[in-house]
């Protein structure tokens, strides 16, 4: 059920916020199966049902491992999730939480072993990008 319709009420934002989100998309340097992987996991701490379904589905046609997608809430204690991701994980964990700064520091430095800055800019606006959607998705929808 919808509580209401953003892309209707507010049409320029939408867009401006679903430029962000394709721009995102467009010659990426995080590889589809990671930004997945990571929506998934904001959307699963924020609580929205929508875009947890949304990106699932996604990680699966970029050929995301399932076992990797079922074990995702509990990924700290699971095998099969490589030092990067587990890098990437820990970031989107840690700024989804908005962790004091030294926390964010510490978090930080886990990303610079497996990342470029570049890359690291982009998976940070991947994650604030995820957490603005998930906020409107919550709005929205009282069920998905």
């Amino acid at each position: 059920m919808t509580r209401f319709a953003f892309h209707e009420v507010s049409p320029k934002l939408f867009q401006a916020q679903l430029a962000v989100a394709t721009e995102l998309g467009d010659a990426p340097l995080i590889e589809p199966v990671l930004r997945d992987l990571i929506e998934c996991r904001v959307s699963q701490i924020n609580g929205c049902a929508y875009c947890v379904r949304m990106h699932s589905d996604s990680f699966a046609k970029h050929g995301g491992d399932p076992i990797k997608l079922a074990m995702l809430p509990v990924w700290q204690s699971a095998d099969g999730f490589s030092a990067a991701e587990r890098a990437a994980l820990v970031w989107a964990e840690c700024l989804t939480r908005a962790e004091c700064q030294v926390t964010i520091s510490k978090c930080h430095r886990m990303l610079l072993d497996h990342f470029e800055e570049a890359e690291i800019s982009e998976l940070t606006c991947i994650i604030a990008t995820m957490n603005a959607w998930n906020r409107l998705g919550i709005a929205q929808h009282e069920f998905a």
